[in-house]
This record gives C-alpha cells, sequence and structure tokens, in this order.
C-alpha cells in the first residue's frame, strides 16, 4: 500500500482535482490510440476491397460508433470495471470522531450506520456529521490514472507502425501491473487473467474457421459456377439474411435500455433478428430484385472507365511491396477441376460478381462498427469513470448504468476515437488492407467481417474475454489461405503482428508501473 497521508473526511476528493484532469487528458489519448487502431478492424477490409472510399468509412466510422457507444456503451463500462480485480482490496472506513470532531480511518466501523461515499455539496455547514463513510481510495484512481497512460502509449505506438492490436488487453494488462505494485497478489482475479491470455490463442482461430469456411461455401456455390454473375445474385439474399440475424442479435440480445431492448430474453431476440433477416432477404428477392443487378453494373461500369484512363495515362497497376506475398497463380481449366482441389485451387473472382457482394459488405462493416463502438469505447472508458464516480463521490463502485454522466464520457471517448481513426487510422487500414493479403476484395472482405462478428457474438455471449482485432487479423490470415492456401498471405507481417500481442502486456503494464511512481510523488 503506498504511504500517502489523507484524511478521508467528506471533502476529501477535493485535493484531488489535478488527478482528475490528468486522467481525463490520458483517456483522450487511450480513445484516440483505440479509433487509430481499432477502428481498422471495421473498415479496413472496406476500404482495401474499394467498397467505399477512406473519407466514408471516416463519416460511417463516426456515426455508428457514436451510435454504439452511447446506446451499449454502459454495459461494458460496469462488466470491466469490476471484472478482473476485486475492487473492494481498495475500500477504506472513515468514522467521524466525536471527541476530536474528525474522520478518522478505521478497518470497520462497528455499530455504525454505513454510507457508501457521498457528494461534498450534500454536507453542508452544520448539517451532522455522517457516523461512517466507505470510500475508495485514493490509491485506486492512482492506479486506473497510470493505466490509461500505459493503454494510450502502447495503442499510439503500435499505430505509428501501422500493427492492429487489442486496446482491451492493454487495459487489463495495465490494470493488473498497477494494481500489483500497489497492493500486491491481493485481489487480482488470475482466473479472468488466464482465460484472456488463452483468448489470444483461441478468438483469431475461431474468427478464421469461421471467415475461412464462409469463403469455402461463397467458392464453392459462387465462383466455381459457369455464371458467377447470376449465383451471386441468386445467393445475395441468403448471405443478406445471415448477415442480419448474426449482427442483429448480437446488438438485441441483452441490448440497449434505452430501446427496451434489455427486458427481451434469447427467444425473443433471436425471433426479432430472424424477422428482420428474413425482411432483407424478402427486399432483396422482389423490390429490390432488379437494383442489385444494375448497382452492379453500375459499379463495375465506373470501375472499368477508371482503369482504362490509367492505362491510357500509362500508369502500370501497383505491386505489392511485401516480398513474401505474390498474386496466385490460376491453374488451366479452372473450372473443371475435381471438387476436392478447390480446397487450395485459386479461383479468380470475376469483377462483376464482386460488385454484387458491395451491397453485403457495406452491411457487414456497419453493424461490426456499432458492436466495436458498444465494447471498445466502454473498453476505454472504464477506468476514466472510475475515477470520476470517485472524485464526485467518494466511492467508485457504485452504479453507473443509471448515471447521466456515464453517456457524457461515453460521448467523450467515442469523439475521441474518431479523432484518433481520422488522424492516424489509415496506416492500419493499410496494413489490413494490402500487407496482410494479396486480394483483399468485397468477397473475402464480406467473410472476414461476418466472420469477426460471428465469433465476438459467440464468445461474448459464453463469457469469454476475446479482442475483435485478433479476430480480424486471424479471418484475414485464414481467409487468405482458403483463397489460394499461402500464396497471398504474409506470413512475414503475420509474425510481427504477433511479436507485438506478446508486448501488448508487458508494455502497457511496465508504462503503467513507470507512471504511478511519478504521479505518487505529487500525493
Amino acid at each position: 500500500m503506498l504511504d500517502i497521508l489523507i484524511q478521508y473526511a467528506p471533502n476529501w476528493t477535493e485535493h484531488t482535482t489535478w488527478l482528475v484532469i490528468v486522467a481525463f487528458v490520458f483517456a483522450f489519448f487511450v480513445s484516440y490510440g483505440m479509433g487509430a487502431n481499432d477502428s481498422c478492424n471495421d473498415w479496413g477490409p472496406a476500404v482495401g476491397a474499394g467498397t467505399v472510399k477512406l473519407y466514408q468509412a471516416y463519416i460511417l466510422s463516426g456515426i455508428l460508433n457514436v451510435a454504439g457507444a452511447v446506446l451499449l456503451g454502459y454495459k461494458v463500462v460496469e462488466t470491466l470495471r469490476t471484472g478482473i480485480i476485486e475492487f473492494n482490496i481498495f475500500d477504506v472506513y472513515a468514522q467521524y470522531n466525536a471527541t476530536t470532531n474528525q474522520y478518522d480511518t478505521v478497518d470497520h466501523c462497528g455499530n455504525a450506520t454505513l454510507v457508501g461515499g457521498w457528494k461534498s455539496p450534500d454536507i453542508m455547514p452544520g448539517a451532522p456529521p455522517v457516523e461512517c463513510a466507505k470510500y475508495t481510495s485514493i490509491d485506486f484512481m492512482l492506479t486506473q490514472t497510470a493505466s490509461l497512460a500505459g493503454v494510450a502509449a502502447f495503442m499510439i505506438l503500435s499505430s505509428c507502425y501501422k500493427i492492429p492490436v487489442s486496446a482491451t488487453h492493454a487495459v487489463v494488462g495495465a490494470s493488473v501491473a498497477t494494481s500489483f505494485y500497489i497492493r500486491g497478489n491481493v485481489g487480482i482475479k488470475w482466473g479472468e487473467i488466464i482465460s484472456i491470455v488463452i483468448s489470444w490463442f483461441i478468438s483469431p482461430v475461431i474468427a478464421g474457421i469461421i471467415a475461412g469456411g464462409m469463403y469455402y461455401i461463397i467458392k464453392y456455390s459462387v465462383l466455381i459456377r459457369q455464371d458467377t454473375f447470376k449465383w451471386a445474385l441468386r445467393l445475395c439474399p441468403v448471405f443478406m439474411c445471415f448477415t442480419l440475424v448474426v449482427n442483429l442479435y448480437a446488438c438485441i440480445y441483452d441490448g440497449s435500455k434505452y430501446l427496451g431492448l434489455d427486458k427481451l430474453n434469447a427467444t425473443e431476440a433471436f425471433l426479432i433478428s430472424v424477422a428482420i433477416g428474413v425482411a432483407g432477404w424478402a427486399l432483396l428477392t422482389f423490390p429490390l430484385k432488379n437494383w442489385l443487378p444494375n448497382r452492379a453494373k453500375r459499379l463495375y461500369d465506373k470501375e472499368t472507365i477508371k482503369m482504362q484512363k490509367r492505362l491510357e495515362a500509362g500508369k502500370a497497376p501497383k505491386s505489392h511491396k511485401i516480398k513474401d506475398m505474390r498474386e496466385p497463380e490460376v491453374a488451366e481449366n479452372i473450372k473443371e477441376l475435381p471438387w476436392y482441389k478447390y480446397f487450395w485451387a485459386y479461383v479468380p473472382e470475376d469483377r462483376l460478381t464482386k460488385k454484387v457482394f458491395n451491397t453485403l459488405q457495406i452491411v457487414s462493416s456497419s453493424m461490426l462498427s456499432f458492436t466495436h463502438g458498444a465494447n471498445d469505447t466502454g473498453n476505454t472508458i472504464s477506468p476514466l469513470l472510475a475515477i470520476w464516480l470517485c472524485y464526485e463521490s467518494g466511492y467508485a463502485f457504485g452504479n453507473a448504468e443509471t448515471r447521466d454522466d456515464t453517456q457524457l464520457l461515453l460521448g467523450y471517448g467515442s469523439l475521441a476515437m474518431i479523432v484518433g481513426f481520422v488522424t492516424l487510422g489509415h496506416r492500419t487500414i493499410k496494413l489490413l488492407a494490402h500487407e496482410m493479403t494479396v486480394d483483399m476484395s468485397p468477397i473475402s472482405g464480406f467473410c472476414i467481417e461476418v466472420g469477426t462478428a460471428f465469433t465476438v457474438l459467440i464468445c461474448v455471449k459464453l463469457g469469454i474475454p476475446i479482442s475483435s482485432t485478433h479476430c480480424t487479423v486471424g479471418a484475414v490470415v485464414f481467409v487468405g489461405m482458403a483463397k489460394s492456401t499461402s500464396e497471398g498471405v504474409s506470413f512475414g507481417t503475420f509474425r510481427k503482428i504477433c511479436f507485438f500481442w506478446f508486448l501488448c502486456f508487458p508494455m502497457s503494464a511496465a508504462i503503467g508501473i513507470g507512471t504511478t511512481i511519478i504521479l505518487q510523488q505529487f500525493l
């Protein structure tokens, strides 16, 4: 325990205003780093495939991240704020001493009436003193502020090096390290930590298997057909239905209290998701039956004109700078191979057929962006919310879901994420879109996003802590292998990413502990 001399009286948090300001600054840079890094999970495949332009990704990400954070972010805030450390190890008790007219720090309050913190404005001059109050100690505010510094530094550094990493795991690493420095081994939920570490290895594989399996379904049902455009139009409504059901169920089940979704049980949420999915299928099958092919042809013609202008201007197609990645070779008579050879054979994706999947990828990217705002904004704001509650009431672990300031802090975090995405997000987008796989198309991008969303849905509902970043990277690798074994995948880039993943815990932890040592000098 740090040797910090402080009297836990009703107005003790007034002396920590400077620490709260520092925490807000660090929290901004945490969210900034997450926007620069994690937003590539949502829009990297779409930008790489040419489905949306970078400025369009900025706009859509801004809208959907804020919506997700405001509507659902409070749930993640509450989970992470209390999920990895037994917060009662930071409890302190202050009992009023009638003899000295001061508050003494005690081990427990005896028979006195216990109050869980209070707001300083509630203690008016002349009001009778509260017998005993339970506070969250200033040590906790210090550890959380230092944790934010560790996460911010790691996320921004990773983004500068174009490496997609997990902010969730950085938050956990920094929080555990700073708590261990101050309180030792007491109160740390090592079982949760072990499960998080295990998820580093499991979640990319699960997402990769689902995304790769999805690509194989499209390869066998569309790409090896004689008329791939016709089959893409037939199956696009079915894929749309599946995409809507998966993503909507993740949002509706145990969803936003502001929309009344938290009152629905699992069956009701599933039925609503299926109903909307079927409606999406029906919309593309009947009223928009002609719109879908017409849109694909319009996009195809636009791309063709652009390619012709580049050729007339003498501009050669851009070559790949990654040395261990090359354009896969196309076998002769590719449409006449035995069925089992398509597991590793590269099947070219017809340009017109790819434009059919453009619509699907916009939907899957948008829904993944909403989920990202709901989950990851809460991760970055959790430490700041705990600090703010402690400053406001003296106790950091009151119910955050019903407070209006929780929504304001989530809005603060989501806006910082947008700034990070706009100013630095293009770097990690470039890596996912062009430096890990040779051909990022609307088809492969759609499979990557569905695989990521489906994995996050399964693991979250099972209570398994995972990273959407790890899922996306695993999905990119497996889809690249499903397209053409290892020819179109840069395993050198993948090894570099894994190296940074292993640095996540120690780097964020070391920076967090160093910041703790510095900050405690000012207390």
